[in-house]
């Protein structure tokens, strides 16, 4: 994912592993990782319209894992992913609920300046977190996790990747960082789903110009 008035590529890609994952369990590389996904929807920007895809992947037992992508015609420097894991065909026996399951985001980001970079964020209790590839992983949950907001920043381009979510829908967040690489995850609660009550995170991703 290239951001084109910066020309910064943020997302890292490899034939094995794309940047931007999304699991149904806690697992690394669950379900929701490597299906095939279809396109079901498919707006095409047109006289000031809303640019957007829907996607939707087969995760078994009756689910599928949907999302949506799409650029708010009224925020245009914004892209916005809405995903939700959704139960179909669950089976009877299982009074309409489906196995656990949790809603994990997992994109991976390009460090073109590692030691320049870090992730900064106030958290849900007000404290203020600015962390470095020193950390390599960490979870942040209840009142330490990031308010609303977390932002990846180089300071050698003078860069930050904003990532804003809905404190409701995460119940924790994880920085994992790699060999010029960092992770920024957010985890929704794990439980069964049925088709009145899916697991949704809905985020966001801007580029701000720190100077």
């Amino acid at each position: 994912m290239t951001h084109l008035p910066s020309g910064t590529q943020w997302l890292h890609s490899r034939v094995d592993i794309n940047g931007y994952e999304e699991y149904s369990g806690t697992e690394y590389r669950s379900a929701g990782c490597s299906e095939e996904y279809n396109v079901i929807e498919r707006n095409l920007e047109h006289a000031g319209g809303e640019e957007s895809l829907m996607l939707e992947g087969d995760i078994g037992g009756g689910l599928v894992l949907q999302r949506q992508l799409y650029i708010p015609k009224n925020d245009p420097k914004v892209f916005r992913i809405d995903s939700s894991i959704i139960a179909r065909k669950v089976g009877a026996g299982s009074g309409g609920y489906s196995r656990l399951v949790c809603l994990r985001v997992h994109p991976m980001f390009t460090l073109l300046h590692p030691s320049e970079s870090h992730v900064s964020f106030t958290a849900v209790d007000g404290s203020k977190h600015e962390i470095g590839p020193e950390s390599n992983e960490q979870f942040y949950e209840g009142n330490l996790m990031p308010n609303g907001e977390w932002m990846l920043i180089d300071k050698c381009l003078g860069l930050g990747l904003l990532n804003r979510f809905d404190v409701s829908q995460v119940f924790k967040c994880l920085i994992h960082w790699g060999t010029g690489t960092v992770n920024l995850e957010l985890w929704s609660e794990e439980r069964p789903v049925s088709n009145q009550s899916p697991l949704r995170i809905s985020h966001e991703y801007e580029v701000i110009d720190l100077f």
